[in-house]
């Protein structure tokens, strides 16, 4: 009895292994026939969706940039602190005379510095979208226009460019694209234009009056041996911070 059972037993184990070897070949004959997986970018129906996520990424450099930077991707005229160049938003070289705001419109020169930068690489986002759209699209496309918007918390990305896209009686059109990031850049340049223009008034700032009626800011500053400021503005609940440099009303050593 024992025998004819363990005999049974490896009967249904060599069915089971070869109904397992059948169908593992039947699903490689499916694949083999079907070809190669056709890998795609995007979302034909959607190619929002694609442009968005690549311009936030460039975005996010951007404006990492220029929180790091005063302002300026590519700081001119600027004061090397902790192996960065930091913009100074207002200065003057000679002693006991107060600054000279630099950037008096900071928060539009920082939109252009943005839109500068995110340009070329959203210019590649869409080579890329449509090489991989004319795989199985006539594509047309026109010319590319990109505005940059700083506002109260948010970042917004507006893009023009004509996009379509035909086979057999299916023609699909897109003509604009956008992206809206939530970040504090437009607050932290207000506050920190403030600064730099009382310290051309008044050779001064108080910071710790400031963060009385506006708690939700910490501002730190670091006073260096030229007499340079390096101000430090950051909103306590995103931890987003802007830093920039400010020489006013400088005093010769000794003083």
């Amino acid at each position: 009895m024992v025998a004819k059972i363990n005999m049974n037993n490896q009967g249904q184990i060599f069915i089971f292994v070869v109904v397992a070897i059948v169908l593992v070949i039947g699903v490689l004959i499916i694949f083999l026939l079907r070809g190669p997986l056709e890998m795609r970018l995007t979302d034909e129906s959607n190619p929002n969706a694609f442009i968005e996520s690549c311009t936030r990424e460039a975005v996010e450099e951007a404006v990492e940039l220029l929180q790091e930077g005063g302002g300026d991707i590519n700081p001119v005229g600027f004061f090397q602190f902790e192996d960065r160049p930091i913009t100074y938003l207002c200065y003057n070289a000679n002693y006991y005379e107060s600054c000279i705001t630099q950037r008096p419109l900071l928060i539009e020169h920082m939109q252009q510095e943005i839109t500068d930068y995110i340009t070329p690489k959203i210019s590649d986002c869409f080579f890329n979208l449509e090489s991989d759209l004319r795989r199985r699209y006539t594509v047309e496309s026109g010319t590319l226009a990109i505005e940059t918007i700083l506002q109260p918390e948010t970042i917004v990305v507006s893009i023009q460019k004509n996009l379509e896209l035909s086979r057999e009686n299916e023609v699909r059109t897109f003509e604009k694209f956008s992206m809206v990031a939530n970040h504090p850049l437009y607050n932290l340049g207000e506050i920190s234009m403030t600064i730099a223009n009382q310290e051309a008034k008044y050779c001064d700032f108080d910071e710790l009056g400031y963060m009385i009626l506006y708690p939700q800011y910490d501002i730190t500053k670091f006073v260096t041996g030229d007499a340079t400021i390096v101000y430090q503005v950051t909103e306590r609940n995103s931890d987003e911070s802007f830093r920039f440099a400010v020489r006013s009303c400088a005093l010769p050593e000794g003083y």
